[in-house]
């Protein structure tokens, strides 16, 4: 085993053709390629905040019928499991686009915070 074999199994199998960034932060990385060649689970939600129209949003399928959204079930292609699978899949188009949405969270009011001991 060399040095580089770790690094190179790393690297992406497939290369997105489109990588967009949203101002709400999610990162979609768009495909051309048959949807069997993707661990997605379509009864399982993505991670993180989003909504269905903002995964279309991102993934550029806005408008377009026959969408489907689901998540990845294992990690793929440098993607997280987890990660949004929102798929055009058309003979005649087949687009893939793994959407990793930002980390559901919410600030706290300092007011809300309470100091305990366990003494």
């Amino acid at each position: 085993m060399t040095a580089t074999e770790p690094v190179l199994a790393s690297l992406p199998e497939v290369t997105p053709q489109e990588i967009r960034l949203t101002r709400e932060g999610l990162r979609a990385f768009r495909y051309a390629i048959p949807l069997d060649r993707v661990p997605a689970d379509f009864f399982a939600d993505p991670d993180g905040a989003w909504s269905y129209e903002r995964l279309l949003e991102a993934a550029g399928f806005k408008g377009a019928s026959g969408v489907a959204v689901g998540a990845l079930r294992q990690p793929w292609n440098g993607h997280l499991d987890g990660a949004a699978v929102v798929t055009l899949n058309a003979e005649s188009r087949p687009y893939i686009a793994i959407v990793e949405c930002p980390i559901a969270y919410h600030y706290v009011d300092a007011s809300d915070l309470s100091e305990s001991s366990a003494a």
